[in-house]
């Protein structure tokens, strides 16, 4: 197991590159501010950014973040693809420990001072987040029956 403290070895360079709101407009910007948001989100919500595996998260559709990284931080790629094979909790924070390895440093982000491309927000790829609308339904209907 990663503890979220794994990640305070990190802060100087979040603090350095994510920008105060947005995406920030350069390459590296981008890269911080979409890793900081797959961590920030599982330690505190329980999100992953692929749910169509094995580990379900909860309701926060994170997809794009991982698949703007595959395309755009080279090496990234090759860690989100582990969610295809991360069985348990444990499995899921040692893709982000990796990632935060990868990307969260210096001499990796110093290769990424360009302009910003694309957007973290909308990048279509392999990772998906799929919504259970059928559990939801099943909610919403039995709390309906109580109701008669």
């Amino acid at each position: 197991m990663v503890s979220w403290n794994y990640f305070d070895k990190f802060e100087e360079v979040i603090n350095k590159y994510m920008p105060a709101r947005g995406e920030g407009e350069t390459m590296a910007s981008q890269i911080v501010t979409a890793v900081n948001k797959l961590i920030y989100k599982w330690y505190n919500d329980g999100d992953v950014y692929d749910n169509h595996y094995f580990l379900n998260g909860w309701c926060n559709d994170l997809s794009d973040y991982a698949n703007w990284l595959s395309e755009y931080a080279k090496g990234a790629d090759e860690i989100l693809e582990r969610i295809k094979r991360a069985y348990n909790y444990g499995d899921y924070e040692a893709i982000l420990r990796s990632l935060a390895d990868l990307c969260l440093n210096e001499d990796y982000l110093s290769m990424y001072n360009s302009p910003k491309q694309g957007t973290i927000y909308s990048c279509k790829g392999e990772f998906i987040f799929l919504e259970d609308w059928e559990e939801d339904c099943d909610d919403w209907e039995e709390e309906d029956d109580e109701d008669e």
